[in-house]
């Protein structure tokens, strides 16, 4: 992997090839040698050859159209646009979050700083979430970072717990473990390593019958900030102790819809009853 990663990132070291790849990306389709060095605006035709060749069969493919962008190429000029390799961008916030700490009950506030987007309590040391976020998914939506962050984590968690990582796109298995504030869902990529973590219930924000639940009262779980979930610390080990299933309670109003979860984060069971 480590020598082509380095033959890769040695095929783009040059800022004419980037500019042909975003001149590909631009492109409503092929486009001809002629038509490629005219737009990247290279009088130097065998200068413009030599780059494109170092491009060619890993980045570009050529048809008989022309040249385009293979699957590779689209990926590192989708990964420029998302500034995640370009842009420093100045923190946005701290800002006031609705909703209140799960742990102590004081306020809270969003910051995105250094490309990291946090939801924090304002008092104590709690950090109810904290996630990689590309500057692109802040673009637009400095005014309300709060639900930016909520849908770049609620995007990010669905891709690994359905099993494709947001990193590599690898595989990944998942598994229950003992947290700080109780069982947790852990879900680690089979190919580059990346670890997600997460309270256990996450694993109920998507699921087909905690939608159908609040549907049923009137509500989307899916519009409701993960903030407000206050079911998401109620996860609890079965009989008590730390072990290889945990029941999820999910209240709304006189309804409670209890999901089972194996160690492997399957929901094995839902149970719903009427609270007296």
């Amino acid at each position: 992997m480590d020598e082509d990663a380095e033959d890769a990132f040695a095929a783009v070291a040059d800022e004419l090839r980037v500019r042909i790849l975003r001149e590909l990306w631009d492109a409503d389709g092929p486009l001809s040698f002629s038509e490629l060095r005219e737009r990247v605006d290279v009088r130097d035709s065998g200068r413009f050859n030599y780059h494109l060749g170092e491009l060619r069969g890993r980045f570009v493919e050529q048809t008989k159209g022309g040249y385009d962008l293979r699957f590779a190429g689209r990926k590192l000029v989708g990964g420029l646009h998302s500034g995640a390799y370009t842009e420093t961008r100045d923190t946005v916030g701290p800002q006031p979050v609705d909703g209140t700490c799960v742990a102590c009950g004081s306020d809270l506030e969003a910051v995105y700083e250094d490309q990291v987007g946090k939801v924090d309590c304002t008092d104590c040391d709690a950090t109810l979430i904290q996630t990689g976020v590309p500057p692109a998914f802040v673009d637009g939506r400095e005014d309300d970072l709060a639900a930016a962050i909520d849908g770049y984590v609620r995007t990010t968690s669905r891709s690994f717990l359905d099993g494709f990582c947001p990193t590599c796109s690898g595989p990944t298995a998942g598994r229950l473990a003992d947290g700080e504030y109780g069982p947790e869902a852990v879900v680690d990529c089979e190919r580059c390593g990346a670890t997600f973590y997460g309270l256990a219930a996450w694993v109920g924000v998507d699921h087909p019958a905690v939608l159908s639940f609040y549907d049923d009262h009137s509500r989307d779980v899916r519009d409701t900030a993960l903030w407000h979930l206050d079911w998401l610390a109620d996860a609890e080990w079965v009989d008590g102790a730390a072990g290889d299933r945990v029941v999820v309670p999910v209240a709304l109003n006189d309804e409670v819809l209890e999901l089972t979860v194996a160690d492997d984060l399957a929901v094995t069971a839902v149970d719903r009853t009427e609270t007296d």
